[in-house]
């Protein structure tokens, strides 16, 4: 079977869960599949592998990106002319071929809400949605999202995503005395790295003393890294930007935080974290729930209080955070399996060609 991926970003040109994603599908499809990538770019083309089909999105009007997307696919699908397409985005082009769409979410990495566009934005959204032939929700929580916009509930699916649980292992942390604090997600308003900036301020003296918080992650917005930064003066914290492998980072943690103020389509970061057998605090979001079954310590979201004292619970609880770390690496092994995963979307594709075989 021929299949066709299409994808807006990919590692490591871009750095998010969506990539992440996409790029362990496309690593398992080549297995089993004659795979061809097609993806956009915005910093460098050299980043993406040798063999996909690179698409110059780095324009600044995000508009005439999609038309781009949109365009040149839909020529290089028919020369392609693959049995089926799987896409992490909405812009692929539906023709005649059977073609499945993953969505994440409908926040589109921002917090900001302008309820008339937002109205006219979901519009569109639906209208895309009801051409594909199947769509792929990568939690339940998407998935009600999704029929709210009165997509037919046979067209979903919901699969939830894979980790590398051979890469994102416990490791025995180096002691250097402090209590180590760390928050790896890319640094954008929606993540709320101010949040933990702010919390940090909040802690007791006596913690605050004993305690270093590391924000690591890909600068998605310079503007708002350059006030993190700035915030950050004359407290324990270290801002560490475009690091090529963050899992270290995980691994010599004492606790994740996950302090976003956007509704997540998955929670890398929570499950990551989970994985590398560490304690974490996160947004009381459903869809983090759902994604961590709940193992963890949910605090109100933009609340800078709730998390100092979710900190400082923690830090002086140190039996507790070896529980929580504990099962949530049980619960991540158990749970999140690329394999079967993948095996799903086998079904899923089965399922879509065989109506039109």
């Amino acid at each position: 079977m021929k299949l066709a991926i299409i994808s807006r970003a990919f590692l490591n040109d871009s750095i998010s869960g969506r990539e992440t994603v996409i790029y362990h599908l496309w690593k398992l499809a080549k297995e089993t599949y004659d795979t061809t990538l097609i993806c956009g770019w915005k910093h460098n083309p050299k980043l993406l592998p040798r063999d996909a089909y690179k698409l110059n999105l780095s324009g600044r009007n995000k508009y005439l990106n999609y038309l781009r997307l949109y365009s040149k696919t839909k020529k290089l699908l028919s020369k392609i002319r693959p049995d089926i397409i799987l896409s992490n985005t909405i812009e692929a082009p539906v023709s005649d071929i059977p073609a499945i769409v993953i969505v994440h979410d409908f926040n589109f990495g921002s917090v900001n809400k302008c309820k008339i566009a937002d109205r006219v934005k979901m519009k569109l959204i639906s209208y895309k949605l009801k051409r594909f032939n199947k769509i792929i929700a990568v939690s339940n929580i998407t998935r009600n999202e999704i029929l709210k916009l009165g997509i037919c509930k046979k067209k979903i699916v919901t699969i939830h995503s894979g980790i590398n649980t051979n890469i994102f292992v416990p490791e025995d942390k180096i002691s250097n005395g402090r209590f180590k604090i760390v928050y790896p997600a890319r640094i954008l308003y929606g993540k709320g790295q101010h949040i933990a900036v702010e919390a940090i301020r909040k802690l007791s003296s006596e913690v605050r003393k004993n305690v270093t918080l590391q924000i690591v992650g890909y600068i998605e917005e310079s503007v708002y890294f350059k006030k993190i930064k700035l915030m950050s003066e004359g407290l324990p914290i270290e801002v560490i930007t475009n690091v090529k492998d963050i899992v270290p980072y995980y691994q010599q943690a004492d606790i994740i935080i996950f302090p976003t103020i956007m509704n997540e389509g998955f929670g890398y970061t929570a499950i990551e974290g989970m994985s590398c057998a560490k304690a974490v605090i996160y947004s009381d979001f459903p869809v983090i729930k759902e994604a961590t079954g709940g193992i963890g310590v949910p605090v109100p979201k933009k609340d800078p209080v709730a998390l100092a004292r979710a900190i400082e619970k923690l830090y002086y609880n140190k039996e507790l955070t070896m529980k929580l770390g504990a099962m949530g690496r049980k619960y991540v092994e158990a749970n999140y399996n690329w394999n079967i995963s993948f095996r799903k979307y086998q079904e899923v594709f089965d399922s879509v060609c065989s109506k039109y075989s």
